[in-house]
């Protein structure tokens, strides 16, 4: 008579998915109550991270936009060393200490502005604005060098003593290193419909070749009814091309800042395009390869109102370097 095998000696039953899946569950409940503290610790911290991240990209994003409002807000020497404190760690850092060190090159705090500009280079070796600032190095460099070694020599030179009309000029402490320097030429715009007048000032010292080409131009009637143009909606106003010899290019150490005039330069030349120029409407901190030969020193709110194909109707010089006044006239008698 066959004996049935037993369950006992066939082996256990093999478990079945529901019951793997059951034992799986009780053992990351039970590592889950083992523990507790170790995970709602972890996740805490990777909470607080991400908030932080967060919170510290936006508020960066704002200090930028609040660092860019006050710099071009700031005139004094006093106001950019404390934008300089502020956001020393902001992107708008390289600006402010470029507008910081030429702020101290124009009060004649030369020895200040080179350290200002040696910081710049050191901090910001490989900012769009090194270019200006080894430009400027150079250029006051040699106002160091007149300082240090032809101030001495040039105040013993024999002179002729002060007229008495003169002598509240003579006393004057920007007077020490030598006589007042000339003022840079002007020119006169006539444009748009009306009787609207701009008057730019030109800096023949930083540009001398634009300077001379450009007031060579206005001399020989080359702007006189030429059209203009707005550039990239409301970024600049350029005068439309008119033929006339280009000029070499000049690097200068101004920043690109809003109502400067500008020459631009051929593409892949030296040289500068002739017979037209540009007036910024705005500040371009990254603009390259231009000459900014001058500024705009009244009438900048009647240019940015000229639209596309208003024109210059007349351009005169008004005064060059060096040139006399002629005297004025007494009234004659009643």
């Amino acid at each position: 008579m066959a004996v049935k095998e037993t369950n006992a000696a066939k082996g256990a039953a093999p478990a079945s998915v529901g019951d793997r899946a059951s034992a799986w569950m009780s053992r990351v409940n039970e590592f889950g109550e083992r523990h507790a503290t170790a995970i709602i610790a972890i996740s805490t911290v990777l909470t607080i991270l991400t908030v932080t991240l967060f919170a510290t990209y936006f508020y960066r994003r704002a200090q930028n936009e609040r660092a860019e409002q006050e710099l071009g807000e700031a005139t004094s020497v006093q106001t950019l060393r404390e934008l300089k404190a502020k956001y020393g760690s902001t992107p708008a850092a390289p600006r402010i200490l470029y507008r910081l060190a030429n702020q101290l090159y124009e009060e004649g705090k030369l020895e200040e502005a080179k350290k200002e500009y040696g910081e710049f280079q050191t901090a910001h070796p490989n900012d769009p604005l090194k270019e200006r600032v080894t430009a400027a190095l150079r250029s006051l460099e040699t106002n160091l060098k007149f300082q240090q070694d032809d101030r001495e020599r040039k105040l013993k030179e024999p002179k002729l003593q002060t007229h008495p009309r003169l002598l509240g000029e003579a006393k004057d402490p920007r007077l020490q290193f030598g006589p007042s320097a000339q003022p840079r030429p002007t020119v006169e715009l006539e444009v748009g419909a009306g009787t609207s007048k701009v008057i730019l000032e030109l800096f023949e010292d930083e540009a001398p070749k634009s300077v001379a080409a450009f007031l060579k131009w206005v001399d020989d009637k080359h702007f006189d009814g030429i059209k203009l143009d707005v550039v990239n909606s409301d970024e600049r106003l350029a005068t439309l091309p008119k033929p006339a010899d280009s000029v070499p290019y000049e690097s200068t150490p101004r920043p690109a800042d809003m109502y400067s005039l500008l020459m631009v330069r051929k593409e892949g030349a030296a040289e500068n395009l002739g017979g037209q120029f540009q007036v910024l409407l705005k500040d371009l901190p990254d603009l390259k390869e231009a000459t900014i030969f001058g500024l705009v020193k009244e009438g900048g709110q009647i240019l940015k109102a000229l639209k596309k194909d208003d024109i210059i109707k007349t351009a005169k010089v008004l005064t060059r370097r060096g040139e006399a006044k002629a005297p004025t006239p007494n009234p004659k008698p009643q």
